[in-house]
């Protein structure tokens, strides 16, 4: 299934902000521990922002989450930055109408791609934000010399 960087940059996006909800956390930082140009961590923070998600901080003003960890399902962060469209999750090509097997391959596959996004997204909302922070090692809890203003 084709599920695109920002979904994973999100969800480290947001566990980052979680997890050192004490300190300030700008897209910069967190370009800098995923490894990526900052303006791709700006892009999403703008759909986070926009699904009520996360408020980025402008300025001195610190990026905060606007709901509980416990509240946010990889559900709620998929919706957020990817489409759930069939056809753009499993890159279905346009029709052919000339090939017998092109001319209704989307039909014939409709139902079962349907059936895998449904199991997906049913699975990605088993599991919040906070699941997955209280998977991480509790003495990594202090922000790296790195990460630090």
């Amino acid at each position: 299934m084709r599920a695109g960087s920002q979904f994973t940059v999100a969800i480290h996006a947001l566990m980052l902000v979680s997890f050192f909800d004490q300190d300030k956390i700008t897209s910069k930082k967190v370009a800098m521990s995923i490894g990526c140009n900052p303006v791709i961590v700006r892009n999403v923070f703008v759909k986070l922002g926009k699904a009520g998600l996360l408020r980025p901080g402008m300025g001195r003003a610190r990026t905060k989450m606007m709901r509980l960890p416990e509240e946010i399902t990889l559900e709620d962060v998929y919706h957020a930055v990817e489409s759930d469209d069939v056809d753009e999750m499993f890159g279905m090509y346009p029709v052919n109408p000339h090939c017998p097997i092109g001319s209704e391959l989307h039909e014939v596959l409709d139902t079962s791609l349907s059936d895998a996004r449904d199991s997906m997204l049913n699975s990605l909302s088993r599991t919040t934000i906070a699941d997955l922070i209280s998977r991480l090692p509790p003495e990594k809890n202090r922000v790296p010399v790195w990460m630090r203003d």
